[in-house]
């Protein structure tokens, strides 16, 4: 159980780190420009996360279907809670300007 958890964790983060991090933006690119649907998986962290999930359990064993299932839903909410701390934070610092240009 505990390799299976582990091996969705890891699946979670190769699928953010394909379709969020800086490092595969230029990949990300040239992939939108050849083909709309697939340059849309690659943007996709739930689309993603069930290749990389299936991918992974078929790699280590497991079955394919929860870990495709369980990658997926896990990439939707880790992203959700990123971009949720990332709008909030953006709000609070304007809103922390506001009342520092109201200070002076």
């Amino acid at each position: 159980m505990f390799e299976f958890i582990v091996n969705i964790l890891a699946s979670v983060g190769l699928t953010l780190i394909i379709t969020e991090s800086f490092l595969f933006e230029p990949i990300r690119s040239k992939i939108s420009k050849s083909s709309e649907k697939i340059g849309y998986l690659f943007r996709c962290p739930m689309c993603m996360g069930v290749w990389m999930g299936a991918c992974v359990g078929w790699v280590y064993g497991a079955d394919i279907f929860k870990s495709a299932m369980l990658t997926s839903l896990l990439s939707l909410i880790v992203m959700s809670v990123i971009n949720l701390l990332s709008y909030l934070s953006d709000f609070l610092f304007s809103k922390m300007e506001e009342v520092n240009l109201s200070d002076e």
